[in-house]
């Protein structure tokens, strides 16, 4: 038989310049983790790596272009060159930028449809809870959302909470799953542009449906934005800035409120004016 080879926990103290060694093996894929480039580096040491360490750094660099590569054709919604990028590093199909943005979270943002669905199709099964409540993709949110309940109520890379992803998407299982789960409808988001609700949240798609199925679950009418860009909005302020004049007749339906002023003082009907809505002026004047 064979004798089983010893092995010992080892604690042992990295200086900076180690510590990045040991990363920039992790980044270039040329270790799986940091415990194994640990263990490379006490076998052989950080100097004699130098070779290993000049490859790592040039993986590591090649494989930021493609990551910048990737997120500058779903900008300019190059689905050829998506598709190439793919077939050169699958991986890129979950890599992430600085702000925590996904490919396919940035091609949901800015509705290029055909480029998410090539991002689904390559990579379904990989989604962040993220990625699955912003595309509507339900079995997968509930998959993660059975492994870890506590996701429910938590916030994205760009402060927003996922029951209002989900609901400014438009996606009608996705929301009904998420309150099933006990979502919070009055969790602010953090972003600072907004801070809405997720009352708020339905208007910029016109989602009507979702408006009354918020507000069969509690929502709040009256509540008002708290961010830069629209301090003070409640839903008649947002949905008179997009024009949304069926979705206005529905807020006055459940008594939002024409009189209310946002943090500089206009009214509805004063912000619908000054940016030339008529229609939605016209359901707003007193």
């Amino acid at each position: 038989m064979p004798k089983k080879k010893n092995t010992a926990v080892l604690s042992i103290r990295l200086d900076d310049e180690a510590v990045k060694a040991v990363d920039l093996l992790v980044e270039s894929g040329l270790e799986a983790n940091r415990s194994r480039a640990v263990a490379h580096f006490v076998s052989v040491g950080v100097q004699a790596s130098h070779d290993l360490l000049l490859r790592a750094r040039e993986q590591a660099d090649s494989l930021q272009r493609l990551r910048n590569e990737m997120f500058e054709a779903v900008k300019l919604r190059d689905i050829g060159k998506v598709a190439e990028l793919i077939d050169r590093d699958a991986s890129l199909i979950n890599t992430s930028n600085q702000k925590g943005e996904t490919p396919v979270l940035l091609a949901a943002f800015l509705r290029a449809n055909d480029i998410k669905e090539l991002l689904l199709q390559k990579g379904l099964g990989k989604l962040t809870v993220f990625e699955a409540a912003a595309v509507g993709y339900t079995s997968r949110l509930k998959e993660l959302l059975d492994q870890s309940p506590e996701l429910v109520n938590s916030y994205s890379f760009d402060g927003f909470p996922l029951l209002s992803l989900a609901t400014h998407f438009g996606n009608s299982e996705a929301v009904e799953l998420l309150l099933e789960r006990g979502a919070a409808i009055h969790a602010r988001s953090r972003d600072g542009s907004l801070n809405n609700l997720v009352i708020h949240a339905t208007i910029f798609g016109g989602y009507g449906h979702l408006v009354d199925l918020l507000m069969q679950k509690g929502a709040d009418i009256h509540a008002k934005c708290e961010g830069e860009l629209r301090d003070g909005f409640n839903v008649l302020h947002v949905a008179a800035y997009f024009d949304k004049p069926l979705l206005i007749e529905k807020f006055l339906g459940y008594g939002a409120e024409k009189t209310a002023t946002n943090a500089i003082g206009q009214t509805p009907y004063e912000l619908a004016l000054s940016l030339g809505h008529t229609a939605s002026a016209e359901l707003l004047t007193d």
